[in-house]
């Protein structure tokens, strides 16, 4: 029997050595232009010194004599100074869904436990790039709020924090958005990593809302495969996880189309959102490996930026 103590060996379930071999040579680039002051990798929206040339403008008194353009001064015959984009740090924002629906665990791994990895995982990247991250936790019952930070400490913070959370009460993802659209003055990325299981309209309302104050919006659907593949012949008893006082007993037999209909309708709707606000949209199942998925997607978006 090992010695090492419970709450290591559980901190290595949430991101494993394994893990951080496989995503350490990935980056976790901004899509968009951000705000920040710190020094990160991120092409800023404010206007500074650095390597990265933006554009031209014309000299004007007070200007630093250093940073004019003497190559193109002399072909246009008056002086330019040249303007730079500042590289900073990108402010992560992750919000993982902790409401009972993500206790349901096909082979013993729940959604939630998924959840907590990609959350990990994210955490680990953005904070090897000396960017900031904060978690969000969210259900009904309880919100917990890991406010964001590029501290050595904040990883074991976030983990910490992943671990504690029990999935309980019904969701809360709705408010929790709109908590991080009145609180969030610094602009950046927000991830959400949900089953998505409710009606999506007045969580797509709150990130659009984020998507037009200027954040990007990352969604991150988790499919249990019996919910997906709802692999039932008989009368079965169906209970709520979010409301354990609600079951039905159901004829499993007729209602086996329509249930995967709906269910492969809401998956549809998530993936027209997502393209019609432009947002990245990475839906898999918790069969699958969080570090593959993950490796796929970060090396699709550093193609596409």
């Amino acid at each position: 029997m090992s010695n090492e103590p419970s709450s290591v060996r559980a901190l290595e379930d949430a991101l494993s050595p394994q893990a951080k071999e496989s995503l350490k040579h990935l980056e976790l680039l901004a899509r968009r232009r951000v705000e920040g002051f710190l020094q990160g990798m991120h092409l800023s929206r404010r206007i500074g010194i650095s390597t990265e040339f933006d554009h031209h403008k014309d000299y004007q008194p007070g200007d630093p004599l250093k940073h004019v353009d003497w190559k193109a001064s002399a072909r246009h015959d008056r002086y330019f100074v040249k303007r730079y984009v500042e590289d900073t740090a990108l402010s992560v924002r992750l919000v993982v869904d902790s409401s009972a629906s993500m206790l349901q665990a096909t082979g013993g791994t729940s959604k939630y436990a998924q959840a907590a990895r990609v959350a990990a995982c994210l955490a680990y990247l953005a904070l090897k790039q000396k960017d900031i991250v904060g978690l969000v936790l969210t259900s009904a019952g309880e919100t917990t709020w890991v406010p964001a930070s590029s501290k050595d400490a904040q990883l074991v913070t976030i983990l910490g924090a992943l671990l504690a959370q029990d999935a309980a009460a019904p969701d809360n993802v709705q408010r929790c958005l709109r908590t991080i659209l009145d609180r969030a003055a610094r602009k950046g990325l927000v991830v959400l990593v949900s089953d998505m299981m409710y009606d999506p309209a007045p969580v797509q309302v709150e990130l659009g809302k984020l998507q037009a104050q200027g954040h990007e919006v990352l969604l991150f659907q988790l499919r249990d495969p019996t919910e997906e593949d709802f692999p039932f012949n008989r009368w079965v008893e169906f209970r709520d996880l979010e409301d354990a006082a609600t079951k039905h007993r159901i004829d499993t037999i007729l209602l086996a189309r329509i249930y995967r209909e709906e269910y492969q309708g809401l998956v549809d709707a998530w993936r027209r959102w997502a393209r019609k606000y432009n947002a990245h949209f990475v839906s898999f199942r918790t069969d699958e490996h969080v570090e593959k998925v993950l490796s796929e997607y970060i090396a699709f978006r550093t193609r596409m930026a």
